[in-house]
């Protein structure tokens, strides 16, 4: 495949691949903890998001949630009904929701009727969160953690599964009609209802790719990335931009699973950056300035770590690391100005040359029934692969992981990173070029 290249694919039995830890620049919106600053901006007339096709939009008739944080900048007109999402055509979404002259309308099924409405009482040029939520046949609406009308009887079965998800436009009215406005955090749930009764706590954080998320959209930096395990793709058309207005949330102090909490530490050096939709950037070399998280891995665990990751000056220094070095020994990435690195507790195979600039994707495993680890490396034009032999009788845990500096703020390295991925087990070559083509657009190759 154009663009990655590695040494010996022969991995023995490998055990299957579970991505268990998940830290995306672009789910968060900012370094963890900070505020958020930025969203999807709609113009109301050209501008609109689609996602393909799937049977994840049918829901069925069983549990589901939607929410999602908006800001609309204006009314529509009566008959219009502006969609700020839909499934489907008009007037028979199998799913849309749209806000016309302070109604509230829900549709779902297909016979053309809104199955719920309820006026609002203020949802104009401020931020509103929505939730939408269907358990055990009963569903509600909420506005502002607020239940708005009434909980009706739902046996509706939302079944089409074969039209693209739609944000910001109705699809097929005539003429069509486009939703104005900002749009954060959207998440669609299937076969979980998050929410029932009079009330719901708002969350105050990013959200989170929880059990049976099918769709997750920060939606604060273009290309806009989906970040459940679908990956779907998302195409912009009008070109779809953001905006520097968000709800009053965080970014979230766990990676996007939210199984593993992250750890700031000093930022004043780090920042979040909208370029390649997200990413973290380092600027300087104080070294107590990092972000540390992740698993814990014994010794002989098997596992790998699919990063992408960008130098921005050729400097000595480690861009991802161990936690703590007393218990495991661990680097991936850069070090002392090689691009593509992997150091599971022996000693350290470096590329002889080839420092630059450039967007790298690594992906190191390491297999502990062979005591093999392997490196595989790409960028557009300079793929380069690295394979290791344990040396000192095997290892390959980590004690988390830390990001931009070693241990004690040693070795600093200034960059960007977009994403660290962890698999409880080695990945194929097969998956590694899955993923290589998943991602490889998002940073510009």
């Amino acid at each position: 495949m154009t663009g990655i290249a590695m040494l010996n694919s022969s991995f023995g039995a490998a055990p299957p691949a579970v991505l268990v830890m998940n830290l995306d620049a672009a789910s968060q919106g900012a370094v963890p903890g900070a505020s958020i600053t930025t969203s999807a901006s709609f113009d109301g007339s050209t501008q609109y998001l689609t996602l393909p096709a799937s049977t994840d939009w049918a829901l069925g008739t069983g549990d589901f949630t939607i929410e999602w944080w908006q800001y609309q900048t204006g009314v529509g007109s009566v008959g219009a009904f502006p969609r700020v999402f839909s499934v489907g055509s008009s007037p028979t979404a199998s799913v849309a929701v749209s806000i016309e002259s302070g109604t509230f309308y829900f549709w779902e099924g297909s016979d053309g009727s809104p199955k719920f409405s309820s006026a609002l009482s203020s949802y104009l040029n401020a931020w509103v969160h929505f939730a939408i939520s269907r358990v055990s046949g009963q569903t509600s609406v909420y506005q502002n953690g607020t239940q708005i009308g009434s909980t009706y009887a739902d046996t509706n079965n939302i079944n089409d599964s074969s039209s693209v998800l739609s944000i910001g436009r109705d699809m097929v009215a005539t003429p069509s009609t486009y939703w104005p406005g900002y749009i954060s955090n959207f998440r669609i749930i299937k076969g979980t209802g998050l929410y029932s009764g009079a009330s719901l706590t708002v969350p105050t954080s990013t959200l989170r790719a929880v059990s049976g998320t099918v769709v997750l959209l920060p939606l604060a930096a273009a290309p806009f990335m989906d970040m459940s395990t679908n990956v779907y793709t998302i195409t912009n058309t009008g070109t779809t931009t953001t905006t520097a207005s968000a709800p009053s949330l965080t970014a979230a102090t766990t990676d996007v699973t939210g199984t593993y909490a992250l750890t700031t530490v000093n930022a004043g050096s780090l920042s979040w950056a909208t370029t390649n939709g997200g990413i973290f950037r380092k600027s300087n070399n104080t070294g107590t300035d990092v972000i540390v998280g992740g698993p814990n891995y014994v010794t002989g665990q098997s596992y790998s770590v699919f990063m992408a990751y960008q130098r921005t000056a050729t400097a000595t220094g480690r861009l991802l690391n161990t936690q703590s070095e007393a218990s495991k020994d661990w680097l991936m990435g850069l070090y002392n100005g090689h691009p593509d690195t992997f150091y599971p507790n022996f000693s350290v195979n470096l590329p002889s040359s080839g420092a630059d600039l450039l967007w790298h994707f690594g992906w190191a495993t390491w297999n502990t029934s062979t005591g093999r680890g392997q490196l595989y490396t790409a960028t557009s034009t300079q793929p380069t692969s690295v394979a290791f032999t344990a040396v000192n009788g095997g290892g390959g845990g980590f004690n988390q992981l830390r990001l931009f500096s070693r241990s004690g703020g040693a070795e600093v390295q200034s960059g960007n990173i977009g994403m660290i991925k962890v698999y409880n087990g080695v990945l194929t070559l097969a998956e590694v070029q899955s993923l290589y083509a998943k991602y490889k657009s998002r940073f510009g190759y």
